[in-house]
């Protein structure tokens, strides 16, 4: 019998695994990951300067430059950054530049702050913004709000008023900030950030994962029930080993997909790293991605090392490690016992609904519990099976739970793969030899009484 199952089993893999069309699907999902982690090296190497400063040229007949310079770099750093924009003067005439723009299409700007003859404090002088085409619209709303600064200090100075009060009014106001609750998460800028980046890099594949582990056992049991084929391999083996050969083997591919996903995105950041770490200009070289962007995202990385979540993890991740496995487990008896029930794929089609439900409530509610942290609905929600593999590792991350609730998924988790496969297994041998074209709950519920 042994031999029986193993032969099961490795051709149930083969079927999955050693086929050319899995091989094709994983070079294009690893040229795929590769190329998005890498997308900005590759837009470049078909030519473009995305890396080019913007330059803010300023003609200043008013004597405002400096200020204007501060206030940008200062005040609007981070459109500056996102820009690449640098406050610069020129040798150039303003015809000679305006003209160079125009025949470079250059994404370079014009202010030009001009005098004019009465001055009021409503009208101090005049600026000219020129572009060669629409600036962004977080650099335009910049520069203009930085101007309309710059015009409130000149007219303070044309008051009269002394430089040493004009540093004391433009200076920012020391606030204390005090936060009264007990509850308030001192990280929650990087639970947001933290959020998003567990929406992408696991909840998402762990979707996909399930999603084909639900097609590919249903699809093959009803391929078997539909050639006959099942009624000779029956008559060979008993229910429960052919049931645990295809448990086994789309387990063992939903987790080898899974290994192969993590490969191909660890390859595209190591040739991320070695192709942008050695450019001449190093990683300032990253489309939008700019030396103060890559500041900010350092501190965020400092933040997330340096607080609680990085220690949660190192302590989790195992604990995830059994709850993604321990649902995969979950998922594949609940639709093998269901599709064990159905004679077609129309009727397997139905039968994936409610299963496809659960699918889907864990990884909307996953998506958006960081949006909604503090719900007692999402963490209760967070412990019930076929649901907690995708939302109790987001909710462990995010501190809405700890190490006992992941404890509570997985011994929850355990108790439903027990049951299933206990009461489920009865419910297998039934279906699979019954080709009765009857109603299809009807079906189940006559199964689930015999």
């Amino acid at each position: 019998m042994k031999n029986k199952f193993k032969f099961l089993t490795r051709e149930s893999i083969k079927k999955k695994i050693g086929t050319k069309s899995f091989k094709i699907v994983n070079i294009i999902l690893c040229i795929i990951i590769v190329g998005i982690i890498n997308l900005d090296s590759i837009i470049k190497l078909f030519g473009g300067d995305f890396d080019e400063p913007v330059n803010i040229y300023v003609y200043d007949d008013v004597g405002v430059y400096d200020d204007f310079k501060n206030i940008m770099e200062n005040g609007y750093l981070e459109a500056m950054q996102k820009s690449n924009a640098v406050v610069k003067k020129t040798d150039k005439s303003f015809d000679e530049l305006k003209q160079s723009i125009i025949d470079e299409e250059s994404k370079d700007i014009i202010i030009n702050f001009k005098k004019i003859d009465n001055v009021t404090y409503e009208h101090i002088f005049d600026v000219d913004f020129i572009s060669y085409e629409y600036v962004d619209t977080l650099m335009y709303a910049s520069i203009v709000s930085a101007i309309n600064n710059v015009k409130e200090s000149y007219a303070l100075s044309l008051a009269n008023i002394s430089q040493e009060v004009l540093s004391q009014i433009s200076k920012s106001v020391d606030i204390n900030r005090v936060m009264l609750s007990d509850d308030i998460n001192e990280n929650e800028e990087l639970m947001e950030l933290i959020g998003g980046v567990i929406t992408i890099a696991f909840v998402v594949p762990v979707f996909i994962l399930v999603t084909l582990l639900v097609q590919m056992i249903g699809a093959e049991i009803n391929e078997e029930k539909s050639t006959k084929s099942m009624e000779i391999i029956i008559s060979s083996v008993n229910p429960e080993t052919h049931f645990m050969s295809k448990l086994i083997a789309a387990n063992v591919f939903a987790v080898t997909q899974g290994l192969l996903l993590i490969l191909y995105s660890l390859l595209g950041g190591a040739i991320r790293l070695f192709t942008v770490g050695t450019t001449s200009s190093g990683i300032n070289n990253m489309v939008g991605t700019t030396s103060g962007e890559l500041g900010q995202i350092n501190n965020y990385i400092n933040m997330f090392i340096h607080s609680d979540i990085a220690s949660r993890l190192l302590v989790g991740i195992p604990l995830f490690i059994v709850i993604i496995l321990l649902s995969f487990l979950a998922y594949s008896l609940l639709i093998g016992i269901l599709a064990s029930i159905t004679t077609s794929m129309e009727d397997y089609q139905q039968i994936q609904t409610p299963v496809m439900i659960f699918l889907m409530m864990g990884y909307f509610l996953a998506i958006y519990a960081s949006v909604f942290q503090g719900s007692s609905l999402i963490n209760v929600i967070a412990y019930i099976p076929f649901i907690s593999g995708i939302l109790s590792p987001v909710m462990y991350t995010l501190g809405e739970i700890g190490i006992g609730g992941l404890c509570i998924s997985i011994l929850l988790l355990i108790i439903t793969c027990i049951l299933l496969y206990k009461y489920g297994l009865k419910v297998y041998k039934v279906g699979i030899l019954n080709y009765s074209s009857s109603n299809l709950w009807k079906k189940i519920f006559e199964a689930l009484k015999n």
